[in-house]
């Protein structure tokens, strides 16, 4: 199943609390007069941590050396993401299948001159991606890639401006985040895309009565056709308060989850069995802590870091935890394994040790994101994936 983090746009208000998006060490292609084979040298993978874990590069399309990152990985581990590429300083989205030709990347936006990314892709080598990445650079727009057909640039969501892809199931729905006309594009609500009726179905949200609705920004989806994130409101000054938010299959139906004493809360994935992942903020401004929901009506359990991105059906759980003083890149990739008791196994995922970050679990125990690697220059995120942890 595909499952992803919001992208860019949107990240004016979810990612905010995270850290996420392009913001490590330079997304760009190397320097003229680098030479690739002193880059490669340095390239990641060759470490491992505990239980067996070990760091798998995709590479780039830009070649060696040259920056990319992977935001999901599907069942068959396809790897998908963005990358950089030759001559210039935007990233494009990538495909990257194990069975066809060694994984080597495809860009699937070859004639782009935008910046685009693949946010996700399901069991059947569907992509769900998003044209125009950089904010100021134009209005993005939703897409989806399949390998027989090609790219299908979607229509806009109804009173968007602008929309994103940001996930996809199995039966081919694609979760889409609407967007408003600014420079940075702020969600205007989350809608789920038939590729049947080809129409959009919104997201409902409520709110207080006698307020201003919330805008529904949803980040996942499930094969059910349930959807995880947030109900986010303004609370001030370029302040927004969010609220986990599940949307149940086939009615759509929002319930708020426990916030267990924080002031703000965010459901990045829910699984099959229930469990649901994410956020918490003990005050406003804070940064959060990592949580998870045994079910939408329990109280929310913390976990050691930062944030919880995505949970898998055995209930693995990856995301980032700080790492304070780094002079690189302040998060590193984890994953945590909730046991009885309230026990809690937790394997780092970190490679280099210059800073890592955790987007996608499939069902094996995959791992897509990047490592930031060192460059004969300056460090550059390298996408790839990570093998599940070996336990004896």
């Amino acid at each position: 199943m595909g499952r992803r983090r919001l992208a860019a746009a949107s990240a004016v208000l979810v990612l905010a609390a995270t850290g996420g998006g392009l913001s490590g060490p330079a997304f760009a292609a190397p320097a003229a007069g680098e030479a690739p084979e002193a880059a490669a040298a340095s390239a990641p993978g060759s470490g491992t941590d505990r239980y067996g874990v070990r760091f798998h590069p995709v590479g780039s399309l830009a070649g060696p050396g040259a920056a990319s990152e992977a935001f999901d990985i599907s069942d068959r581990g396809v790897v998908v993401g963005a990358a950089a590429v030759p001559g210039s300083t935007v990233a494009h989205a990538f495909v990257s299948d194990p069975d066809t030709d060694a994984g080597r990347l495809v860009d699937l936006t070859p004639s782009e001159t935008r910046g685009t990314r693949a946010e996700a892709v399901n069991r059947s080598g569907t992509v769900a991606g998003t044209l125009g990445t950089v904010p100021g650079a134009g209005l993005p727009q939703p897409f989806v890639w399949r390998p027989r057909t090609g790219l299908e640039v979607l229509p806009l969501p109804p009173g968007a401006s602008g929309a994103q892809a940001v996930d996809i199931n199995d039966a081919g729905t694609v979760l889409v985040v609407g967007t408003d006309a600014t420079g940075v594009g702020l969600p205007v609500g989350s809608f789920l895309w038939n590729p049947s009726t080809r129409t959009y179905r919104t997201l409902p949200a409520t709110g207080p009565a006698g307020t201003a609705a919330p805008v529904p920004i949803a980040r996942t989806l499930d094969e059910r056709g349930g959807v995880a994130g947030g109900l986010v409101s303004p609370s001030g000054n370029q302040t927004w308060h969010h609220t986990a938010t599940v949307w149940e299959p086939g009615t759509l139906t929002p319930r708020t989850l426990a916030a267990g004493g924080g002031s703000d809360t965010f459901a990045t994935d829910r699984n099959e069995r229930g469990l649901v992942v994410g956020w918490r903020m003990n005050t406003p401004g804070t940064a959060p802590t990592a949580v998870y929901w045994p079910d939408a009506d329990a109280a929310p359990v913390a976990l050691p870091g930062q944030v919880a991105f995505e949970v898998n059906d055995d209930g693995r759980i990856v995301g980032i935890r700080p790492v304070p003083g780094s002079a690189a890149f302040p998060f590193a990739a984890v994953m945590w394994e909730p046991g009885d008791g309230g026990r809690v196994r937790t394997t780092d995922l970190d490679d280099q040790g210059l800073g890592s970050y955790a987007n996608a679990v499939n069902s094996s125990g995959k791992t897509a994101g990047f490592v930031v690697t060192p460059g004969p220059s300056a460090p550059y995120n390298a996408g790839g994936w990570w093998n599940p942890p070996r336990r004896g």
